[in-house]
């Protein structure tokens, strides 16, 4: 594909192939996202939301949908790999499809249901909220992402469930020869008074597959629900991934956010909350490592629709090598807002000259009895704290670490399920010593 029309063309192409494919009833919601996606094109530098990031890179790849999926993974290799030892509701996909014999669909405890979308595109729940937060009209990969959706998963907690197992989602991006590009949908909707833990999981297969993983999350919080929700992204330096997450909060829920970017080439999360009720309590952590020629974007908006509601936004970067973060936070407080509460920090340590973050925290208020701040700091390491574990005979490299992980930590610690906390701070030790080396 030489050329941005080439590459809209194969993407109409596609569509056109699998549109014949497709006889659940949402052909007409395609559409529709495809027409968006026509008229929005892929973003450049010159939108104010992609100043920063340049996915010329992506645009040059040939890729294409994967092909029939051989589902080869077991659930104790899964397990083994992210070293999960306590018990979990695995969800494992390949390639964006779901592996069946590797999930735990028909093993589930009282409370939660797991189906497909295109399954159950009908059901007056997925009918409710399927596609009404995802913003398909202004951004375009999430217009992509509901073109191209065939599977999806559905995961729905029932009224006045807790759910003690963690869900662990991942998504292993399978080897195959040519580039592959997966579009990933979850909608999760948590019904009034329930409660669950959820971790989404992207990892490469191996070190030489390439893929685009365009990924669209709905997350629905209804009334006195509490959710967790971890991001945890880990694929090889050759992926490039597009996570679009949309959530909505109804009254006194709970909903606490965490992103750990720890690979890939190019990525780029961007997070909608909309608080539309009061007393919502609303916590978003972030912690992105950036090396080599790394790219890792973050865009937040925390949108306070009523009075008497809280959120919460921590995000750190650590920056090496030849690398680039961009953190662009935005808290909106609408006129009805009254009595919010709403902080949002970004802090960013550069490990080299040529590493690059830019940071950009914004306030919206149109309300007039609220406390909010925002703020943004960029700096590099203690010299004094570095000089002190020296001369107690810890070597530069690992000295260095202690430090940038002690640095992290107050991320780290708000990740509950203990596994992927574990696994997330392994990850961290080894790409925090590799960048010190």
């Amino acid at each position: 594909m030489s050329d941005h029309t080439d590459i809209l063309e194969k993407i109409r192409n596609d569509f056109r192939r699998l549109e014949a494919v497709y006889s659940n009833g949402m052909n007409d919601l395609r559409k529709s996202a495809l027409a968006n996606f026509d008229k929005l094109g892929f973003p450049t530098r010159k939108n104010e939301e992609w100043k920063y990031t340049d996915i010329s890179p992506i645009l040059k790849t040939n890729f294409s949908l994967p092909g029939a999926v051989a589902f080869e993974a077991k659930r104790e290799e899964i397990l083994s790999r992210f070293s999960v030892k306590e018990e979990v509701i695995l969800l494992l996909l390949e390639n964006g499809k779901l592996n069946r014999s590797a999930s735990d669909t028909g093993n589930l405890p009282e409370g939660i249901e797991v189906k497909l979308i295109g399954e159950e595109y009908k059901s007056p729940v997925v009918q409710k909220h399927f596609s009404k937060y995802a913003d398909v009209e202004h951004d375009a990969f999430s217009a992509l992402n509901t073109a191209f959706l065939s599977e999806g998963l559905f995961i729905r907690v029932h009224p006045g469930h807790t759910i003690g197992k963690p869900v662990f989602i991942v998504n292993l991006s399978s080897q195959q020869e040519e580039a592959v590009v997966v579009h990933n949908r979850v909608l999760v909707v948590m019904e009034k008074n329930a409660s669950a833990r959820m971790a989404w999981i992207t990892a490469s297969e191996s070190e030489i597959a390439q893929t685009l993983v365009n990924a669209v999350n709905e997350i629905v919080v209804e009334e006195n629900a509490s959710l967790e929700f971890d991001i945890c992204q880990h694929e090889n330096d050759k992926a490039y991934q597009v996570c679009n997450t949309y959530a909505y909060q109804a009254r006194d829920s709970k909903f606490t956010i965490n992103t750990a970017t720890l690979g890939g080439s190019i990525v780029r999360n961007k997070l909608h909350i909309k608080l539309d009720a009061e007393n919502c309590e609303t916590h978003l952590y972030g912690l992105y490592l950036a090396d080599d020629k790394q790219l890792i974007d973050n865009h937040t908006a925390v949108f306070h629709a009523r009075p008497h509601s809280n959120s919460n936004q921590l995000y750190k970067g650590i920056i090496s090598g030849k690398a680039h973060a961009v953190f662009n936070g935005k808290i909106f407080v609408e006129k009805d807002a009254q009595k919010t509460n709403a902080y949002q920090s970004n802090k960013n340590i550069l490990l080299s000259n040529d590493a690059v973050i830019n940071a950009k925290p914004q306030l919206e208020i149109f309300a007039d009895d609220v406390k909010c701040t925002h703020g943004a700091t960029t700096g590099q390491m203690d010299e004094e704290s570095l000089f002190y574990l020296r001369s107690r005979g810890i070597n530069e490299v690992h000295a260095k670490a202690l430090l940038n992980k002690a640095f992290a930590s107050d991320i780290l610690d708000n990740i509950t399920i203990d596994s992927l906390r574990e696994m997330v701070v392994r990850e961290t030790e080894k790409k925090l010593i590799k960048a010190n080396t």
